[in-house]
């Protein structure tokens, strides 16, 4: 593993260089900066600020650019599943999203719109790296976006701004994917071969998956024990309560092989809905999005950033873990419904779009197909059958989010450090006590109501 030294000799050696190159002959590098980020952000991230000061044609001009580079021990690494996210992360950067932008002006469309949805990307490598050690390394750089005024929304609950933007955001992501393979099959097989798979099961039962999700099932089913009469109510919800013995009797013994059922069946493609799945963000909830705002402080940009949960698979993946954790528990089924619908509005608008602009290559009677494959029952009925997804992430993940500043930074130690070790389990089981464990009920009920917990 590289150490940080060696991190900072690369930055100052390489990469101060290959950033600055981006802006062409005319431009003078004056100075520059580095600074490291020792706070929560790089959760299994070594992240280093870095500020150009340069003069473009007479003109003075600060580029400012956040770097990452993977962190912890090679054990870590390896557990944690560094390997693979930081691998898909920059094959994000440096081949899906530039495949995006081709499709787009192949099709007589602007490609800005894949550029307006994630950082200026100035560097993206991963394997062995020159001038970075003998192992296998990451780097990423990105424009900082917060000098420009782009900022994290609320630490949990967003407002309906904020939901229609990140839903206006990520349908179009999906439909490039869904255009990419219609359009473009041969490049549509090397994007997906290229991303590296990320079971939830493991061989050795202490992998990443296996610990977070030991902790969710147990936690939610100590709290459901102790609190079942309450939380049934006195009418006795048989139907409901039926539904969460039979998740407990398929799964509470293995847990992440519910998860993994739902990523490998939704792309079967003996699954008629299968072409439903596609290239994922992953991890698309608020922390991983930067909202721009306008003089009415309403939303008018919005970035994705931390590519490393990177998938091939259903999109309820993306989409109930974002509903889920980013939605507020009252009025959700109205909320819910309004941007699944605001969801495929997006989607199909821009798979429309692009398969339009190429009628040449598809006939008028394979379009109207593709419209009617995609159409918005077909999508809500796939979209029933593995939504659960997001209830499941939000039993290990709400917990962190409800939890204290002080609770959060020492379950972030030790997961750098001993995440098979008890007090680690022990935290888990205790941040933020029943507010968050009422929270996932909610989530759970939801998703008992919306018909989600049909398949399990």
């Amino acid at each position: 593993m590289s150490t940080q030294q060696q991190q900072l000799d690369f930055i100052e050696r390489y990469l101060v260089y290959d950033i600055f190159k981006y802006f062409g002959s005319g431009a003078e590098l004056e100075a520059h900066s580095v600074e490291c980020s020792n706070g929560l952000d790089g959760f299994m991230s070594a992240l280093y600020t870095v500020q150009l000061d340069m003069s473009i044609a007479g003109r003075k001009q600060t580029e400012v650019v956040l770097v990452k580079f993977m962190k912890g021990t090679e054990e870590f690494r390896e557990s944690s599943n560094s390997y693979i996210q930081f691998g898909n992360e920059t094959f994000a950067y440096a081949e899906i999203l530039p495949a995006y932008e081709h499709l787009l002006r192949a099709s007589r469309l602007s490609s800005d719109v894949v550029t307006n949805w994630v950082p200026r990307c100035y560097y993206a490598k991963f394997g062995q790296v020159d001038g970075l050690g003998s192992g296998r390394e990451s780097v990423l750089a990105l424009k900082h976006l917060k000098g420009d005024g782009y900022q994290l929304g609320p630490r949990l609950t967003l407002r309906r701004d904020q939901l229609e933007a990140m839903v206006g955001l990520i349908g179009p992501f999906h439909a490039l994917g869904y255009a990419t393979r219609i359009l473009q099959p041969q490049v549509h097989a090397r994007l997906r071969s290229g991303i590296a798979e990320m079971p939830f099961v493991s061989s050795s039962g202490r992998a990443i998956f296996d610990v977070l999700y030991r902790v969710a099932f147990d936690r939610f089913y100590e709290f459901y024990d102790r609190k079942k009469e309450q939380l049934l109510g006195e009418a006795k919800d048989e139907g409901f309560g039926a539904a969460i013995e039979r998740l407990r009797s398929k799964y509470f013994a293995n847990p992440t092989h519910l998860l993994e059922w739902i990523r490998t069946t939704s792309r079967d493609e003996d699954q008629p809905d299968s072409y439903f799945a596609t290239i994922l963000h992953g991890d698309y909830n608020r922390n991983n999005v930067l909202f721009h705002y306008g003089v009415d402080d309403k939303v008018d940009g919005i970035r994705a950033i931390d590519f490393q949960e990177l998938r091939f698979s259903t999109t309820a993946i993306d989409l109930s873990f974002f509903l889920y954790m980013n939605t507020p528990s009252e009025g959700r089924e109205e909320i819910y419904a309004d941007l699944l619908g605001k969801y495929h509005q997006n989607m199909i608008e821009m798979l429309e779009l692009v398969v339009r602009r190429n009628q040449g290559e598809l006939s008028e009677e394979r379009v109207e197909q593709l419209l009617k494959d995609y159409s918005f029952e077909r999508f809500q009925a796939h979209f029933k059958r593995y939504a659960f997804y997001g209830v499941l992430v939000c039993m290990h993940f709400m917990p962190w989010l409800l939890g204290s500043e002080r609770d959060c930074a020492e379950l972030s130690r030790l997961f750098d450090t001993d995440m098979h070790g008890p007090a680690f389990h022990q935290l888990s089981l205790d941040i933020a006590g029943d507010v968050a464990n009422e929270e996932i009920f909610k989530t759970m009920r939801h998703a008992y109501e919306q018909g989600y917990m049909e398949e399990i």
